[in-house]
């Protein structure tokens, strides 16, 4: 072989002979960079297009359709399809009373609502369940008209030959505040009538324990003529909340905030604000859904699964106090209800976690509101296997502690091979240094002699990359696990772990780790490497404790019981090695 081609041949293998620990850091490095530029690329996104419209303020009352950029036009309808026959309404439902005030109050187990009387709207929703931390047991409100970030849920009618209430017109309320105290359902109906036969009524259906709220317009034509008429459910929101933090370790400050949609074609697709001027979207399917999402919560209006609709963006001018809004709206197909005919046009508005047990069962695609970005394919199956394990342990911490187990298992042969080459490497430290001594001014011929006592003790340095590789998707698939999946907020582990998602607040967990890194670098050989080398990696464990201080602290739980096994592993295999070039007849298991 040439001499340059050896060397070159040399250089590249000598490059590539790492030890675990000289891999973890790349590895770690790695990952930081990943989540780094993901802030980075948050942080750096451009602000929603300023809108060059007239401000001016929003009607209170309407009675009839108004020509507002609010309302959708007749145009809006999506192709007429096939209408399902219409169910009677609940008539155990009381009469309404007189006009009860601006807004009623309506509390149930998980919720506290208003609703505002222009339009029968939701205007505040705070979720009784869910506190704003461990440390502020406010409640966390999603729906709220007032503010910076402010988001309104709207819906109403649009008829095309007569008059009918969109979210703009005033209904009559049943009472100024209502409970659902220990029932199983409460109804709530608010009631517009035009005074010649038309009524419509707009209720609320909401079902102890759960955060999807049935909510229909039930059409009484009682007039004289037919009555052609279409659905419209939209979102209002303000400028839209930007993360409030610029560290990577922060998983509210990489979360997703902004609208989405869902279709059967085209499935998941986020819509920043920021687009809607400048690609509005105009797209008509059944079998979607469109909603507002932000860390570990949404609001989504689900159709029914038949109906079809057209979905739309647009920017509005707004008024002095709420600025610019960014309105998403799907419009139903139009439906004719004849003259004394009686139709309904349901559809289900959900104010809440996304917890995806509770909200799989609400449409298809609807899980797709847990973010997990470009390491969905990883995290998915991952919560699932972590899912499976809290069921049976009831603490996500144990849960974590029992993945850390199982992939020990799963990969105990490429450990082992790991661990062995290692502790080889470690036996050879002596004829490595000799093989120095004989060659002190070359390095060239010191490295191929080298090589030859590789191949002949058959020691590969490059077997303990592929376990070390197999931890980072685990690493990255946990890091969004824990930073989207609602249900391990706030979870407690034990003692002073109240919430896996946030850091450790007394640095336990780092300190364990950097503790069994330095033990590991110490069962780790150092061989061949120089003395600037060997004083990195005897100061990275500090480097790594510092680095996870700043994780949540289930992933350092995670890095922490991997390490140790880890560790307690290498240990044992050592062993038995030691104890074969004692005894070169016992046969290692």
């Amino acid at each position: 072989m040439p001499i340059q081609l050896r060397r070159r041949h040399y250089d590249a293998y000598y490059r590539t002979r790492m030890n675990n620990t000289r891999f973890l850091f790349a590895a770690a490095t790695a990952v930081l960079a990943y989540l780094l530029l993901t802030q980075w690329q948050i942080a750096q996104a451009p602000p929603p297009p300023p809108v060059s419209a007239a401000v001016s303020a929003e009607p209170t009352t309407a009675v009839a359709p108004v020509a507002s950029a609010e309302l959708p036009s007749s145009s809006s309808a999506a192709p007429t399809t096939e209408v399902p026959a219409a169910n009677e309404p609940n008539t155990a439902l009381a009469a309404p009373a007189a006009r009860a005030g601006e807004r009623v109050s309506i509390e149930t187990d998980v919720f506290k609502l208003e609703v505002a009387l222009d339009g029968a709207d939701i205007v505040s929703a705070k979720l009784k369940t869910y506190t704003q931390s461990l440390d502020n047991k406010e409640p966390v409100q999603l729906v709220h008209d007032v503010g910076t970030h402010w988001i309104k849920t709207q819906s109403g009618l649009i008829g095309l030959n007569a008059t009918l209430p969109n979210h703009l017109t005033r209904f009559e309320a049943p009472s100024t505040g209502l409970t659902m105290g220990d029932a199983k359902q409460l109804e709530v109906p608010f009631v517009w009538t035009d005074g010649n036969g038309l009524s419509v009524r707009k209720i609320y259906r909401f079902e102890r324990g759960s955060f999807a709220i049935n909510v229909r317009f039930e059409v009484n034509n009682q007039s004289t003529q037919a009555l052609n008429a279409f659905a419209y459910r939209q979102f209002q929101q303000g400028e839209p909340a930007t993360p409030t933090s610029s560290f990577f370790a922060s998983p509210a400050g990489l979360a997703y905030v902004g609208s989405a949609i869902f279709s059967p074609e085209q499935r998941f697709e986020k819509l920043p604000a920021g687009d809607y001027e400048g690609e509005p979207l105009k797209r008509n399917f059944a079998g979607g859904w469109m909603a507002l999402l932000q860390h570990h919560f949404f609001v989504s209006w689900i159709p029914q699964p038949q109906e079809q609709n057209q979905y739309t963006t647009a920017v509005l001018p707004g008024n002095a106090q709420t600025g610019v809004a960014y309105l998403i709206r799907q419009a139903g197909a139009e439906q004719t209800i004849a003259a004394g005919a009686k139709t309904e046009f349901p559809a289900t508005l959900f104010i809440g976690p996304k917890n995806q047990e509770m909200i799989a069962p609400l449409a298809p695609g609807l899980t797709k509101v847990v973010d997990y970005g470009l390491v969905t394919v990883l995290s998915e199956p991952l919560f699932w296997f972590l899912s499976k394990l809290y069921k049976l342990t009831g603490n996500w911490g144990w849960a974590i502690i029992l993945v850390v187990v199982a992939l020990k298992l799963v990969f105990y042969r490429l450990s082992e091979s790991q661990y062995r080459s290692g502790a080889k490497m470690k036996a050879l430290a002596p004829k490595i240094a000799e093989i120095k001594k004989r060659f002190p001014d070359d390095a060239q011929k010191a490295g191929m002699a080298q090589m030859e006592l590789f191949k002949k003790e058959k020691v590969n340095p490059l077997a303990g990359c592929f376990p070390i590789l197999i931890q980072i998707p685990v690493f990255l698939g946990l890091y969004w696990v824990l930073a989207e999946s609602v249900e391990m907020r706030q979870a407690p582990f034990m003692l002073w772990i109240k919430d896996l998602t946030a850091a450790d607040p007394f640095f336990v967990l780092p300190v364990l780790n950097g503790l069994t890194m330095f033990l590991t670098s110490k069962m780790t050989p150092m061989t061949g490497m120089d003395p600037m080398q060997a004083k990195i990696m005897t100061y990275m464990p500090l480097m790594f404790a510092v680095m996870m201080a700043f994780f949540p602290a289930g992933l350092v739980l995670y890095w922490t019981v991997n390490g140790a096994l880890g560790l307690a592993q290498q240990y044992y295999i050592t062993k038995k090695i030691e104890n074969e070039a004692q005894n070169p007849k016992q046969k290692l298991a």
